[in-house]
């Protein structure tokens, strides 16, 4: 299994796709109530890769679940440029944030400590979140990619990290506002290594 553990607006989607051209069969954004619940196997289906914060929500418990699991953690090197993406997803979904049996806003509490958007919350979120990830995985070299697709890293690190080889296709960018706002030329990844 192949789990992005990235935030949502981190090039989640982009993930996903290319996980697709990749052979592996992805599924973005698993139904949020049977994450909740710790159906696991019922979520995924027959998928054998899953990106998005109903993911990167229960990394832990899918890791235990999922032995031998490699993860990725698609992270948005410009913080305002992704709390401005945030914010703008939040405010075009209209399910409803007070309701407390609202799974998706269950896990937005999960993650970012709140239902609605806060800047600061956000920030402060992401930021633990990177944290959490690069503490349970420092003693397991090779488990765990840090991906930031908005620099447009190409194939290498993601194939590398898998042990496959590139498809002739373009590295997949599936948020226009991704493109539009990446105007660095070099890549940013990195492997966790052991201390």
């Amino acid at each position: 299994m192949v789990f992005g553990i990235g935030l949502s607006k981190t090039g989640t989607h982009s993930l996903c796709s290319a996980l697709d051209q990749l052979g592996w069969m992805s599924l973005h954004y698993p139904d949020p109530s049977l994450m909740l619940s710790s159906r696991f196997a019922e979520a995924l289906g027959r998928c054998n890769a899953a990106a998005d914060i109903t993911v990167s929500a229960f990394f832990a418990e899918l890791d235990a679940a999922y032995p031998g699991s490699r993860f990725v953690l698609t992270l948005r090197g410009e913080m305002e440029s992704w709390l401005d993406s945030v914010e703008d997803h939040r405010a075009r979904r209209s399910h409803v944030l007070s309701d407390p049996h609202c799974p998706k806003a269950a896990v937005r509490e999960r993650v970012y400590g709140t239902r609605g958007f806060d800047r600061d919350l956000f920030q402060e979120a992401y930021e633990d979140h990177a944290r959490r990830c690069r503490a349970y995985f420092a003693s397991r070299p090779g488990s765990l990619l840090e991906l930031d697709i908005s620099d447009h890293p190409g194939w290498g690190p993601l194939c590398r990290f898998l042990g496959v080889a590139p498809p002739g296709a373009s590295f997949p960018h599936k948020n226009a506002r991704l493109r539009e706002e990446s105007l660095s030329g070099g890549a940013q990844y990195r492997v966790a290594r052991e201390p």
